[in-house]
């Protein structure tokens, strides 16, 4: 049988039949591929730009002084976050959003999203945004979708108080992130004093939640079948630090340079530190103001510089009361031991000269803590020797940090004749270095903290006792108190009698006839001490007090340092006696009794 001729109309038909089921085939095939086989893969892109996961950043844990008032806490402002990867298709929307956030050019484009301009997971842009750049964002949402505003907790200070030992928070560098875990790009973290030392229970813990966002990127909700995960805040520290003497010794150190630090003899725990100049370390809590800081780090005065614990300081003649008690000691003096005076001490071809000129005279052992008799002193280094002038030191924690919660403490310096040995060769020194090391001078360095803690000792009259700023930290979530363990107290390695004699040293210095803070004499609040000025190369002499109160039964010490002060018993001595006495009065009854010492104003 013969097949007839397919017609055109015929074969045509037939084409468009094969193509169409071929055509229909392919987009059947693929749409089973992308319905079937690759359905997990798009929902979970779908699920992208549908839903947002935000951390929620927790409070930060508050700081109470020693009576409970807040001395740090939180206050809420709006953070704008961005999604990196939309942000970086949509040039046009990043451009409005950076006039927005009054952003410089190139910032928000080069260094904060192109980074990240692969990932998804909103990210912090800008903190604490002002009711300008608040109110411009508004205006132009509609045409950012990767952009959008939270409510988050920044840290809030006391203004400058108590800057210096507190510290502040700021944005973690990339170099640290493996310092802080948990921490990703844009968190807050702790970067000096309690703020850095206590940053893990300060941080608290993150919560998180999934929001629904519309296809302009704007949120509508959030999903309902995740739990929001709420943050759990930070931890409280409870301070040994007192807010009303703290700012009496902020306020006495104003349009000076120096440090005042006061402590609880019975407890070691620092009742106040202060640093002057200061700063305000509000400015630090998100990204820093490249302005501020450079004029802060260019300042001369450095106020930055917590120099309670980070500076240190020859320190004069505040150290003979600890060279006194090693005399003893060591059996090279006695209680009835004296020396004459002449105005000069020779050693050598050198001669020392005592700060009085003529001389004391002759000079028994009190009388030469009292009058600050540089001779006596002198013999009693040359009878000692090097390392015992070291000794003497050593034995109220000179020469190492005290341990104190804070950062880079120093360790000041106290030579010995190996330290002499190691820098000068064995050959290249004398004891022509003895004299002045004897009353504080020549390579002895000390910080304020370390002279707090060596008058305390002394007021105390048994022990050392390691300062600390942290009595306890409290768990707002559990409700508990845990107290921060403190080092067991060091004796001080010294008969009754000898550290008998240092104290009574002291108290002649305010309440004896020779006595150089003869004029910080208070009947309400009576006070013991001794006053240095430290030589200084580079200018004025630096002014100390050291200090106790009340003079039986002490319960507070302290000591002040004025840079370029000259006479610590005209500069240092008046600021320490008020400080003192304000701890003393608070002790004793509170405002009340405050309010009679100022003559009943309140």
């Amino acid at each position: 049988m013969r097949i007839g001729k397919v017609s055109p109309e015929a074969l045509r038909l037939w084409s468009f039949i094969v193509i169409g089921v071929l055509l229909f085939g392919m987009l059947g095939i693929r749409l089973f591929q992308l319905q079937v086989l690759q359905w997990p893969e798009y929902r979970e892109k779908s699920d992208h730009n549908r839903f947002r996961l935000i951390e929620i950043a927790p409070p930060r844990g508050v700081m109470r002084d020693r009576r409970g008032r807040l001395l740090v806490t939180n206050r809420p402002s709006y953070t704008c976050y961005g999604v990196p990867g939309e942000l970086w298709r949509d040039k046009t929307g990043m451009t409005l959003l950076a006039q927005a956030l009054q952003m410089p050019p190139g910032l928000l484009e080069n260094e904060i999203v192109r980074p990240f301009r692969r990932t998804f997971a909103p990210a912090r842009l800008k903190r604490d945004l002002s009711f300008t750049e608040l109110s411009a964002f508004e205006e132009v949402r509609d045409q950012i979708p990767g952009a959008f505003l939270e409510v988050e907790q920044k840290r809030a200070y006391t203004g400058k108080l108590a800057a210096h030992l507190v510290g502040y928070v700021s944005e973690v560098a990339k170099e640290e992130l493996d310092k802080f875990p948990a921490v990703v790009t844009g968190d807050l973290v702790g970067k000096r004093g309690l703020e850095r030392i206590y940053d893990a229970e300060l941080r608290g813990a993150k919560g998180r939640r999934f929001s629904v966002v519309n296809a302009l990127g704007q949120e509508v909700g959030e999903m309902e079948n995740v739990k929001r995960i709420e943050p759990v805040a930070g931890k409280e520290l409870w301070l040994t630090l007192d807010l009303d003497v703290q700012a009496l010794a902020e306020s006495l150190l104003a349009g000076t340079i120096g440090a005042v630090v006061a402590m609880d003899v019975r407890t070691g725990g620092v009742i106040a530190m202060a640093s002057a100049p200061s700063y305000d370390p509000e400015i630090f809590a998100g990204r820093v103001n490249a302005v501020q800081w450079n004029a802060l780090m260019e300042d001369p005065n450095k106020p930055m510089l917590n120099r309670a614990v980070q500076t240190m300081y020859p320190p004069g003649s505040t150290v003979k009361m600890a060279m006194l008690v090693q005399g003893l000691e060591s059996g090279r003096i006695t209680p009835n031991w004296s020396a004459s005076c002449p105005g000069f001490y020779t050693v050598g071809n050198r001669a020392f000269k005592c700060w009085k000129k003529g001389g004391h005279g002759h000079v028994t052992l009190l009388r030469a803590v009292e009058a600050s008799c540089d001779v006596f002193f002198y013999k009693v280094g040359m009878q000692i020797g090097v390392d015992g002038v070291h000794d003497a030191l050593a034995r109220f924690h000179f020469g190492s940090a005290t341990g104190v919660d804070q950062t880079s403490e120093a360790d000041g310096l106290i030579p010995s004749e190996a330290y002499y040995n190691r820098r000068y060769g064995p050959n290249g020194w004398t004891r022509g270095f003895i004299p002045s090391i004897a009353i504080g001078q020549g390579e002895v360095l000390v910080t304020p903290l370390q002279m707090c803690g060596y008058i305390a000792a002394v007021a105390d009259g048994k022990v050392w006792r390691r300062p600390h700023l942290v009595d306890g930290i409290f768990d707002p979530e559990t409700q508990t108190l845990a107290r921060v363990p403190q080092p067991e107290p060091q004796p001080l390695q010294a008969k009754a009698e000898y550290i008998a004699m240092a104290q009574e040293g002291a108290r002649r210095v305010v309440w004896g006839a020779e006595g150089t803070a003869r004029r910080q004499q208070d009947d309400q609040v009576p006070i013991a001490g001794k006053t240095g000025t430290a030589q200084n190369p580079h200018g004025d002499d630096h002014a100390w007090f050291i200090g106790f109160a009340p003079v039986e039964n002490p319960i507070v010490a302290c000591c002040v340092l004025v840079e370029f002060g000259g006479h610590g018993s005209s500069v240092a001595a008046p600021i320490a006696k008020e400080v003192l006495k304000r701890y003393v009065l608070l002790e004793r009854g509170g405002e009340e009794q405050l309010a009679y010492a100022s003559g009943g104003k309140p």
